[in-house]
């Protein structure tokens, strides 16, 4: 059963969110899992609903009768789709209930420390996504060395610029848990970020292999080789390895951004690029992308006002 675990999980890290589903709902993992083994293969199946935007599911499966964990990803769920809505009142009514989550107990609960750090990492993620990072690390912080807490607070970390502690997570995290494919991910993001000719192959070898070690590469981690190539400056590679991941997903938002920086990388056609936008734009028109875009060409529209022939 350790092992069923410990595949739904890798599988997840890695983005094969439709294995997950299937592998957690399968007869024989309802059948031969313990209380404490089902409620962690729960968690990855819900996890991949929301990965996978199935809202709705994940909202109607679970209860109040169900562990706090688990309604910590209804509330994510929630949270999630009213922000794919454009609903702020519900936006904001799912955060409220996200960080009230955080002060529930259950006295019946067999083991409050790991669900409070499940509710955690829940709300640790939405907080940094509403861009409220220094309350994310109020909630994540200290870790004690829970590993997706540490994930969450080096992608906090990278969100504000601070490399510096990003670095020291990740090297810290390699004293116990090197081998770990979360593990191994937290240094592809910081080698990335880092820069530099060995950390951008090193990065690419470990999506690469993490590509490798499923049947067929999942779109999340040919988005990472694909951003490592394009790091490294080789174009033509990441060209092939983004076609490949939005033929597999097209609404994958990662590959479509990434598709637009390389386009303009390659000084494609601007009606291709904006083809791209357009997509990108129709897929999730909130996206921090578009904002930004929108951002740089209101304030050059502005800049030009000021030079403009009367």
């Amino acid at each position: 059963m350790d092992d069923l675990l410990f595949a739904a999980r890798n599988l997840f890290y890695s983005g094969n969110y439709t294995q997950v589903i299937a592998d957690t709902t399968s007869s024989r993992a309802q059948a031969s899992a313990n209380r404490v083994t089902a409620h962690q293969l729960d968690l990855f199946l819900y996890r991949a609903l929301i990965a996978t935007k199935n809202y709705t599911r994940v909202a109607q499966d679970i209860t109040e009768s169900h562990a706090l964990g688990l309604q910590a990803l209804k509330a994510q769920a929630v949270y999630l789709d009213a922000v794919q809505s454009a609903d702020a009142t519900g936006r904001d009514a799912a955060l409220a209930h996200l960080r009230e989550m955080l002060q529930v107990h259950s006295p019946e609960d067999p083991q409050p420390e790991a669900t409070a750090l499940e509710v955690k990492v829940v709300v640790g993620q939405v907080l940094a996504s509403e861009g409220l990072v220094e309350e994310a690390l109020t909630v994540l912080l200290p870790h004690n060395n829970h590993l997706e807490s540490v994930a969450v607070v080096v992608q906090v970390y990278l969100q504000m610029n601070r490399l510096d502690l990003a670095k020291k997570e990740v090297e810290a995290c390699k004293s116990w848990a090197e081998d770990a494919m979360l593990a191994q991910l937290m240094e592809a993001w910081v080698g990335l970020r880092t820069g530099g000719g060995d950390r951008y192959q090193n990065a690419y070898y470990i999506y690469e292999e993490i590509a490798t070690s499923s049947t067929s590469p999942t779109v999340k981690s040919l988005v990472g080789e694909a951003v490592c190539n394009i790091q490294m400056g080789q174009y033509p590679e990441a060209e092939g390895i983004l076609q490949e991941a939005l033929t597999k997903d097209p609404t994958n938002t990662d590959a479509i951004v990434n598709q637009i920086v390389l386009s303009i990388l390659l000084s494609k056609p601007t009606e291709e690029i904006n083809a791209l936008v357009q997509q990108l734009q129709s897929v999730a028109p909130n996206h921090a992308y578009l904002q930004d875009l929108d951002l740089k060409s209101s304030l050059f529209d502005r800049a030009a006002q000021r030079y403009a022939i009367v």
